[in-house]
C-alpha cells in the first residue's frame, strides 16, 4: 500500500513562494559584494536587511510574483513611505524600459486572476531554480 500524499495548503504554498521569491529578487539586485541599492532612494543595504518591494500591491496576484514588479527597496521607502510609487515606477522604466510601470498597472488591474496550487508549485520550482543559479554565480 502507497503512504497517503498530502497537499500542502494553498496557504503553505503562497508563503513557500512569497520567501523564496523574496530571497531571489534581494540577490538578483545585489552586486558580487551582496549590496543592494534601494531602487526609490538609492541608498546600499545588505541583500539580507533590503525589502523586496512591490510596484504594484502585492494583493494583485496578476503581478505578485512578476519579477519586473518587485525591486530590491529599504524599509524606509517600502513600509513607511507607502512603497514610494511614483518613484518606483521612474525607476522600473529606467531598469526595463519606458512603459514597463504602465504595463505592470494594467497588469494589475486585472481582476480575478486565480492562482491555483499547480501554478504555485511550479512557481516555487522555477524560482529555487532561478535562486540556486545565483547562488552558484562566481564572483567576478
Amino acid at each position: 500500500m502507497f503512504p497517503k500524499y498530502k497537499e500542502r495548503s494553498l496557504k503553505s504554498l503562497v508563503n513557500t513562494i512569497d520567501r523564496i521569491f523574496s530571497e531571489y529578487i534581494r540577490r538578483r539586485d545585489a552586486d558580487r559584494n551582496g549590496i543592494c541599492r534601494c531602487i526609490t532612494c538609492g541608498r546600499p543595504f545588505d541583500w539580507k536587511a533590503i525589502d523586496a518591494g512591490h510596484f504594484i500591491n502585492r494583493d494583485r496576484k496578476g503581478v505578485r510574483w512578476n519579477s519586473k514588479n518587485v525591486n530590491a527597496q529599504c524599509q524606509s521607502c517600502n513600509r513607511f513611505h507607502s512603497g514610494e510609487q511614483y518613484a518606483h515606477g521612474k525607476a522600473i522604466d529606467r531598469k526595463y524600459g519606458p512603459g514597463t510601470a504602465d504595463q505592470l498597472r494594467a497588469l494589475g488591474q486585472v481582476r480575478g486572476t486565480k492562482i491555483d496550487r499547480f501554478w504555485l508549485e511550479v512557481q516555487i520550482e522555477e524560482y529555487k531554480k532561478k535562486l540556486k543559479e545565483i547562488k552558484n554565480k562566481p564572483c567576478v
